[in-house]
């Protein structure tokens, strides 16, 4: 575990030795139990305890609910928790898609929406049975964090969670489909290759059969990425092209 002194703390989490001093004496930063010389020695966990704190007051959180909140989530809770928590705080969430849990209490927060629109419980239960979230209670698991990431940056721009949510739900609607014709067409070789109910009797026949279909999966990878990438830029050349005709005869119109 790395170690810090209060400079090297306070640059690595991009806050001051001044903010350092503060957090400690209002109780949100623990005093470290170890020194060098006079100097007072930091580790990672102090690290990810600022950037908790440094996330949540950029989100408009005060230091008294800030406060609050950190006694009551470390209360029973381990490192590792601790640790996931600030690295959903923090956006590094969607680097890894090991799931992240956090308090329900962030839920609208973390997906950029208000206190006028809320998630409401109709679209947190959609988020669990399109497999995006699980629910504990008091906590939420983000099981997709990088998808979970991108949810949250088109907020930024404008756009409202329940349509994003209708959006991935019509995605993986099709993709399903996809897939089906995948599994079918690896089916249908296997009956046209050795018979209905056929199953392999040797490690060879095995280890073809797993190949083939490793194979055939990679097919469907890259023909849906690449079809994809050709799709999105042929209908974005014509759906653009019809807009700016439209904005160009708007414009005309008002001249």
């Amino acid at each position: 575990m790395a170690e810090y002194r209060i400079d090297d703390l306070a640059q690595a989490a991009g806050t001051t030795t001044r903010n350092v001093r503060a957090y400690q004496e209002k109780g949100l930063l623990p005093t470290p139990t170890r020194r060098s010389g006079r100097a007072l020695i930091y580790d990672e966990t102090h690290l990810a305890r600022l950037r908790i704190i440094d996330a949540l007051l950029q989100r408009g959180f005060t230091i008294a609910h800030i406060a609050d909140f950190i006694t009551s989530w470390e209360t029973g809770k381990d490192l590792t928790e601790i640790l996931g928590l600030q690295s959903a705080v923090t956006a590094t969430w969607g680097k890894s898609e090991a799931p992240v849990e956090i308090p329900r209490e962030l839920i609208d927060t973390f997906f950029g929406e208000t206190e006028d629109h809320p998630v409401d419980r109709d679209q947190l239960a959609r988020l669990e049975e399109l497999g995006l979230v699980r629910l504990h209670g008091d906590t939420a698991e983000l099981t997709r964090p990088d998808l979970l990431e991108t949810f949250a940056s088109l907020s930024s721009y404008g756009f409202r969670l329940p349509g994003i949510i209708d959006l991935h739900a019509a995605i993986v609607d099709r993709l399903e489909d996809i897939a089906r014709l995948m599994v079918v067409a690896a089916k249908d070789h296997i009956v046209d290759q050795h018979g209905p109910g056929w199953l392999p009797d040797s490690d060879a026949e095995v280890a073809a059969t797993a190949e083939m279909l490793t194979h055939l999966r990679d097919l469907g990878v890259r023909a849906v990425r690449d079809s994809l990438d050709q799709a999105l830029d042929k209908v974005l050349e014509s759906e653009l092209g019809a807009y700016l005709e439209m904005a160009a005869r708007k414009r005309g119109a008002q001249g």
